[in-house]
Order: C-alpha cells, then structure tokens, then sequence
C-alpha cells in the first residue's frame, strides 16, 4: 500500500470512505481484501462501516465488488473532468437501499437498511456526499500502471496525476531515461 496518502485530517470522512472502499485492490501486489464474504463482513467492521460484525452474503459480495468497480472506474475519469455515462456505476447504484429523510431543514440520503447491504449502501451515501460538496473531482486513480491507487487531490487545481510523489517520480524518471537513450544513439 503506498504510504504518502494515508487517511489525513483533511481528508473528508466522505472521501475517506470512498477511497479506502476503492483501494481495497491493490494492483501492485495483486491482493484484494474482498475477496470472500467472510473478507467483506471482516472490512466493513474495520472499517467503523457496521457498528457490530455483520454476516455478509456471496450476493453482497457481488454487489460489493461491482460497486467498486464501477467507483474506480467513475475516478479514472476524474482526471479530466469527464462527465461520461457510467452504466455500471449506475447499475451497482440501484442494488443499494437508501432512503429519503428530512435532517435539520434539508433533505438527506441515508442508508434504508442494516447490515452488510446498508453498510454498501453508506459507501454509495458516501459518493453522493462527496459530489455535494464539491469534492468528487478530487478523487482520482494515480496514473501509474503500477500503482493505480485511489486518492484525494491536494492541490490547489486539482492537477495532481499520481498517489504520491514515489510513483510520478518512477514515470518521469522513466521518461526522462527513454528520451536520453535516443539522443544518446
């Protein structure tokens, strides 16, 4: 797991909860932590996602999976702004029960059951957070193959392209190496 964007105090709960859901996969060493039922009930109570452990099911599972699929797939487009239909966002949407309810004079989305299908349905509560308050863009998949790590966009213009320094140093690196091999033939 790459190091330079762990969980930080300005990171948004929101965009935490996204992220780390997303990153569940890691493309660099091949590991995924949902990779049973079992795997999924141990996340969600570790990740504070269910108050008590939960019995996952092999279906919630599958609905688990496709919703981070679809996520990372909608934060790959983050880089450049893209508003492109996401069918399989939306069809992982629709296996989430949400609710409608009135908090505090506005109209909020809140998770319609418990358990394992609830807590998913936080982590689409979650996404639908983040978008309201304006920070979804800043959530990005680093462009290294390698790495392909999600996380939350710091800068200013939210131009950042890599995780962390680490992986955009490695393609610039690269970069650099390759063109140096040309001109020095």
């Amino acid at each position: 797991m790459p190091v330079a964007d762990l969980p930080r105090p300005d990171v948004p709960r929101s965009i935490a909860i996204v992220r780390d859901f997303v990153n569940t996969t890691d493309y660099e060493t091949g590991s995924d932590e949902l990779s049973t039922a079992a795997d999924l009930s141990r996340y969600l109570l570790a990740e504070e996602l269910v108050a008590r452990p939960v019995r996952a099911t092999s279906d919630d599972l599958r609905v688990a999976v496709a919703l981070r699929t679809a996520l990372r797939s909608a934060l790959e487009l983050n880089h450049d702004g893209s508003v492109a239909s996401l069918p399989d966002l939306e069809s992982a949407l629709v296996d989430l029960p949400v609710a409608l309810s009135w908090v505090d004079g506005a109209v909020a989305v809140r998770p319609a059951a418990l358990g394992a299908r609830g807590a998913l349905a936080g982590v689409g509560v979650a996404a639908v957070q983040a978008a309201a308050d304006g920070l979804w863009w800043r959530l990005k998949i680093c462009a290294s193959d390698e790495c392909e790590w999600a996380y939350y966009d710091h800068s200013k213009n939210r131009s950042r392209n890599w995780c962390e320094y680490g992986c955009g140093n490695k393609i610039k690196t690269r970069a650099y190496r390759a063109r140096r091999s040309i001109v020095d033939r």
